[in-house]
């Protein structure tokens, strides 16, 4: 389908480009970021063929690093093919590639973030004057984009497993990390099996006879859907672990996401989910904070994943 082009922006982005795919009847093209390699790997096998455009900057980066980007950007997401049917995933990363695709008269349709529920993400704020729509998870995002918002469910993948519990408890935050939650739970988790996906934290620093730690691995869902328990930050595998697999989840806010969710988004997506949520670790007085959510995780809240709704909704733009 090459028709149809999908701009996988990096970490949890690149996870709603890979749930569509998933669904869709046949390989389509797709724009990552420039030496993503972890993107690359989650695609490549629903790719036909895979753009690279340079990133405008990471959530705690300056607007500096973009400025410094800028031109390549535009140049290669200019001279990006003509399609019909163009999905930004959000970031900065989406918003020229979409643009370009808008001006040469293709339909685009932007994906907001699972946790934006009282603030508009930037970029698809941005995305949203010219998509001819955006994409919502809760029927509480229906506020943010009134005219344009289309609520199709949760955005998550086909789960590949039975979900079971074979005792440990996952950490992860994501494709960047989260150093100052890891060295907590390392430190004061004592005597329970951890697995911890580090990102771009160096995992070996962590590593002993309890804890197992790498730094990504493309199929993070096997470990998701054999875990006891997932402890994250306010990103999407919060849902995922809730949706797909019916895991009671913990929510540790990342104070370092500047350009990322707000504190009140971020307490109100924890709620919809039923999950347990924390402030960041440098706000805590006392680490018996993370121990007592452990010992006492919310259950997790049910839901159809939304994923085929979206699906069948680009098709019929076709």
């Amino acid at each position: 389908m090459s028709r149809i082009l999908i701009i996988a922006s990096g970490g949890g982005h690149t996870g709603f480009a890979r749930a569509i795919a998933q669904y869709l009847p046949e390989k389509v093209d797709f724009v990552i970021p420039k030496n993503d390699s972890y993107s690359r790997q989650m695609i490549s096998q629903y790719a036909n063929k895979i753009y690279e455009i340079p990133k405008g900057r990471e959530p705690d980066e300056s607007s500096l690093v973009l400025f410094k980007r800028l031109f390549s950007i535009i140049m290669k997401s200019a001279n990006l093919k003509k399609y019909d049917l163009i999905i930004a995933t959000g970031s900065n990363h989406s918003i020229f590639p979409s643009f370009f695709q808008y001006l040469k008269g293709g339909k685009v349709y932007g994906i907001e973030s699972q946790d934006r529920l009282i603030t508009k993400g930037k970029a698809i704020s941005i995305i949203s004057n010219y998509a001819k729509g955006i994409f919502l998870h809760w029927q509480e995002q229906k506020r943010l984009y009134e005219k344009k918002g289309i609520v199709v469910g949760p955005i998550v993948e086909k789960p590949k497993y039975e979900s079971k519990d074979e005792g440990y408890i996952l950490v992860t935050a994501g494709s960047i990390g989260f150093k100052r939650l890891f060295d907590v739970v390392v430190k004061y988790v004592i005597g329970k099996r951890i697995v911890m996906q580090t990102g771009k934290v160096d995992p070996t620093i962590y590593r002993n006879q309890n804890i197992t730690t790498f730094s990504f691995d493309p199929d993070l869902e096997k470990w998701i859907a054999n875990a006891s328990l997932v402890i994250t930050h306010q990103g999407k595998t919060a849902m995922e672990a809730v949706v797909m697999y019916r895991k009671p989840v913990i929510i540790v806010y990342n104070n370092d996401w500047k350009s990322a969710t707000t504190l009140s988004d971020a307490k109100k997506y924890a709620k919809i989910l039923g999950a347990t949520f924390l402030s960041d670790p440098i706000t805590w007085s006392d680490y018996n904070v993370l121990l007592e959510a452990i010992e006492n995780a919310n259950k997790p809240n049910v839901f159809d994943i939304g994923t085929p709704n979206l699906v069948r909704h680009i098709l019929s733009e076709l």
